[in-house]
């Protein structure tokens, strides 16, 4: 056998080894362009992998237009932007918020061009409300009434007690809301010292609140 005939037997498998390799490449080149004419003309565009928004967990005032604008990023875009609770405000297709009049947290959400999310919160805080009297002391079982000064027109709160000090033992006082007044009903007074509690007066409408002290005992 020649040399030269020698040399095309050894180049032989490396040269069929080539041809299959352009024929896959150039075969995914085809399915590719097939592809892109598959969508539109346009180029497929590369998987999303997790969408920001920023900026993160706001907290903002009621009534305030415009009061933020949100940026998704991370994502595919064209972006585009909801909300899940329309009562405390409103967001447009582009990310910008504006607060209504109720206080509330409500989840936005960034949609990106491949259907993938992100979401944050937004935080529309309440007006503090004007208690009277901002503390009072019972020395004796019975009751004492709080006047909330309502801004929303509304006339209806809720009331609740909390004990300051956890590890309290006296009868843990009762409230029962009449129109925009908490009537507060202590049972038993401590026998001796004092016992500190506070009372939550909220707005049904809107969800402005306030507070105030109640001592139990004779300081």
């Amino acid at each position: 056998m020649s040399i030269n005939k020698k040399i095309k037997q050894s180049y032989l498998p490396i040269n069929r080894w080539k041809a299959w390799l352009f024929c896959l490449l150039s075969a995914t080149l085809i399915l590719a362009c097939t592809g892109d004419l598959d969508n539109d003309g346009y180029a497929l565009v590369s998987p999303s992998f997790g969408i920001t928004i920023i900026p993160q967990n706001t907290q903002v005032a009621k009534g305030t237009a415009n009061a933020v604008a949100y940026a998704a990023t991370g994502g595919v875009t064209p972006y585009t932007y909801s909300l899940d609770a329309t009562d405390i405000g409103t967001i447009t297709a582009a990310g910008v918020f504006t607060s209504l009049a109720i206080a509330g947290t409500a989840t936005v959400r960034a949609v990106d061009s491949t259907g993938v999310s992100g979401t944050t919160t937004v935080t529309v805080s309440p007006t503090q409300l004007v208690i009277a009297p901002g503390s009072a002391v019972i020395t004796a079982a019975g009751n004492q009434e709080f006047t909330a000064t309502i801004i929303s027109g509304s006339g209806a709160v809720v009331c609740s007690v909390s004990r300051d000090d956890p590890s309290g033992t006296t009868t843990m006082p009762t409230a029962v809301a009449n129109a925009a007044v908490c009537t507060v009903s202590a049972a038993a007074i401590p026998t001796s010292g004092t016992e500190t509690f506070t009372i939550l007066i909220t707005d049904t409408n809107n969800g402005d609140h306030g507070s105030a002290k109640l001592t139990l005992g004779t300081p």
